[in-house]
């Protein structure tokens, strides 16, 4: 099972956007899906209403367990979310966190999302992980934490040395604001090999997905079109990254 952390310490960036869109395209190309919610906001949960939900995430941490359940071709199953997670840099936490996710089984993919911050819950969360993605939102104050996502995985990469950096995947995107044109400009220069060459746009079709629990390319607006064929080729792209680095 390939093991997928989405994370980035800053709010609002859109990873529950990417976590659950990327689950849904999995699940649609044939893989099964564990989709787990660690953030205590439980935005996941909510975006993949849904679900068949398999396990609770403050049980499984608690217990340093993973649940048991079976996940079919094309399934996509919930760990959910609870507000109760704790977030802090306590070891036990740390070690919950890492027991409990390495003894999830019987799917093609794991999908993390993340609380925006990055606690012993997240770093025992990329200690298991195959590959870390980090969506940012191209507005200044955002771009400020880049260089704290990066030192994170530099961190985690000298323990868990299996680990892969997807990239920095450009989020909640509006090509209408000269500002946000310019910052990708930005970004692309000084991170031109850590920049994902996609990008996530500000679209109505994912708030509508979100908010019904389903995956955009279920959406029947013009909108929901839009950001299904911007997804879509964001996940080829992702799915040729992952399988390069088998």
């Amino acid at each position: 099972m390939k093991t997928i952390v989405i994370a980035n310490n800053k709010g609002g960036v859109g990873k529950t956007t990417v976590a659950s869109q990327i689950a849904f395209y999995l699940g649609r190309a044939g893989y099964s899906v564990i989709a787990v919610d660690l953030d205590g906001q439980r935005n996941l949960t909510s975006a993949m209403g849904g679900t068949r939900v398999v396990g609770n995430a403050l049980q499984m941490l608690e217990g340093g367990e993973a649940p048991s359940f079976f996940v079919d071709p094309g399934e996509v199953v919930l760990i959910e979310g609870d507000r109760d997670v704790p977030v802090s840099s306590d070891d036990t936490v740390l070690q919950g966190t890492v027991a409990a996710l390495d003894g999830l089984e019987g799917a093609d993919f794991c999908i993390v999302d993340t609380p925006p911050t990055f606690s012993a819950l997240v770093y025992g969360a990329l200690l298991t992980a195959d590959f870390m993605l980090s969506p940012i939102e191209l507005k200044r104050f955002s771009l400020d934490g880049v260089e704290g996502v990066l030192k994170a995985f530099v961190q985690v990469q000298e323990i868990n040395e299996g680990i892969q950096f997807l990239g920095l995947l450009p989020s909640r995107f509006d090509a209408v604001k000269k500002n946000e044109r310019e910052t990708l400009l930005a970004v692309a220069e000084s991170y031109s090999n850590l920049l994902v060459p996609h990008a996530i746009r500000n679209r109505v079709g994912y708030e509508a997905a979100e908010a019904e629990g389903i995956p955009v390319f279920e959406v029947p607006t013009a909108s929901g079109k839009e950001a299904a064929a911007e997804f879509g080729a964001f996940f080829d792209w992702f799915i040729e990254a992952i399988e390069k680095e088998e």
